[in-house]
């Protein structure tokens, strides 16, 4: 199956996703697939510039989701950062700070540690820290984006720099007494 394209001297073959000029070999099996009565798919349009925009602002928007939730490294631990760690760690502060407890077994990705409310503290602030500067980072892509002018700009904006390391500090964390100790 064949595909129109905006070039009338070009054809692109579906099967192979190969663009094919009039004068190559190729061209020539495409005039006998027409001839056999067959009918090639009308041209593609071509996205508007405000389409095209809004794909990067919605990539920009997921890129954001996957590195907030993706979590951090803290004296070499990782730890989760998606909305369950979050709620799960901020539960375990309220109970702290309610008085029953003096420290408490965490598990981290990459295994299990004992913490402290101190602790606990700078692991929430180092994971508040990265969502933060996710979310920076997505809003200075949204007006990056919002102030292409051509679609020359939209080629050659690339959504994926400017992101936080996985720390979201730029660096790794600083140490947590407790994580990451053997």
């Amino acid at each position: 199956m064949y595909q129109l394209t905006e070039n009338p001297d070009m054809i692109l073959c579906i099967g192979t996703g190969a663009n094919i000029p009039r004068g190559h070999w190729m061209w020539d099996d495409y005039e006998k697939w027409l001839d056999d009565g067959n009918t090639p798919l009308p041209v593609m349009p071509a996205k508007s510039l405000a389409e095209v925009k809004a794909d990067l602002l919605a990539a920009a928007t997921a890129e954001r989701w996957n590195r907030e939730t993706g979590g951090i490294t803290i004296a070499g631990v990782q730890v989760g950062t998606n909305l369950d760690d979050q709620n799960r760690l901020s539960g375990v502060l309220s109970a702290i700070q309610l008085g029953g407890l003096e420290s408490v077994d965490f598990k981290a990705q990459s295994g299990w540690v004992q913490l402290t409310a101190p602790e606990l503290q700078g692991i929430a602030l180092a994971i508040s820290a990265h969502v933060q500067a996710c979310f920076t980072a997505e809003r200075a892509h949204h007006d990056a984006i919002e102030q292409l002018q051509t679609q020359a700009d939209v080629d050659a904006y690339d959504v994926m720099g400017g992101w936080p390391s996985e720390s979201g500090l730029g660096h790794e964390s600083p140490p947590v007494a407790g994580l990451g100790a053997d």
